[in-house]
């Protein structure tokens, strides 16, 4: 587990579990917004990720952003796998992870907020925060937007 948890980190591996998974020694990202590539790569630079190692490439719309941190991509899996035990709280370390499942796989569309790719793990995290969900949808979505705003940059974007 990581010695220390930092809403950076959270969110970091927030938005790494529902868009691309770490692999061994790589962080990274797919997405087709510029608010959230930009956003990744501020959240790396504060976590002391070096300009130079920081990838963008595009290919055909969709932005692949990613590093090489051996020891972040590792923290990340670890957090990922314990997300059931670590984010009980409503806090700003569960908002931060939050903020960022939200931000590389969710949308408001129609009335409805969904979490594309959710999984047991993650509605057990919802649940147990008091956001209710069913299958991808978040069922009460003001309680939801209520955890993240502030941490999330589609929820700023959107909501201003």
């Amino acid at each position: 587990m990581p010695t220390k948890l930092t809403p950076e980190l959270c969110y970091m591996a927030g938005i790494v579990s529902k868009t691309r998974q770490a692999e061994k020694s790589m962080v990274g990202i797919n997405t087709t917004i510029d608010d959230v590539v930009e956003n990744f790569v501020e959240v790396a630079l504060k976590m002391g990720i070096d300009t130079k190692k920081i990838m963008i490439e595009d290919v055909d719309g969709v932005k692949h952003v990613y590093f090489f941190h051996s020891k972040l991509a590792k923290q990340i899996r670890e957090i990922v796998e314990k997300q059931t035990k670590i984010f009980k709280y409503n806090n700003e370390f569960s908002a931060s992870f939050l903020a960022g499942m939200f931000d590389s796989s969710g949308k408001i569309s129609r009335g409805k907020l969904l979490l594309s790719g959710m999984s047991a793990a993650d509605q057990m995290v919802l649940e147990n925060l008091g956001v209710h969900t069913h299958m991808n949808a978040i069922m009460n979505i003001k309680a939801f937007l209520e955890i993240i705003k502030g941490k999330s940059i589609i929820f700023k974007a959107k909501m201003g």
